[in-house]
């Protein structure tokens, strides 16, 4: 697993259409980078309930699950894990 810079570059003190390009290409790669090394199989689910009220005074484990499950498939909608 390659190292992830974390610090972007300072910003130009006016607008570069090829600055602005090569930050955006970076972004892009790094976020790829970070989504493949993750896993290389997606993460399945089934069986879920959407739940999105999680009550961490009273729950169950098929409640957990239920709102892990939301949260994987809301996390997969948005592309962020695959």
């Amino acid at each position: 697993m390659s190292r992830i810079n974390v610090r972007l570059p300072q910003a130009p003190v006016e607008y570069n259409r090829a600055h602005m390009n090569r930050l955006i290409n970076t972004l892009e790669l790094q976020l790829s980078e970070i989504n493949s090394s993750a896993s290389s199989t997606p993460f399945q689910i089934s069986n879920v309930t959407e739940d999105r009220i999680l009550d961490a005074n009273s729950t169950t484990v098929a409640e957990l699950a239920d709102v892990l499950g939301t949260l994987i498939s809301d996390l997969k909608e948005k592309g962020v894990i695959s």
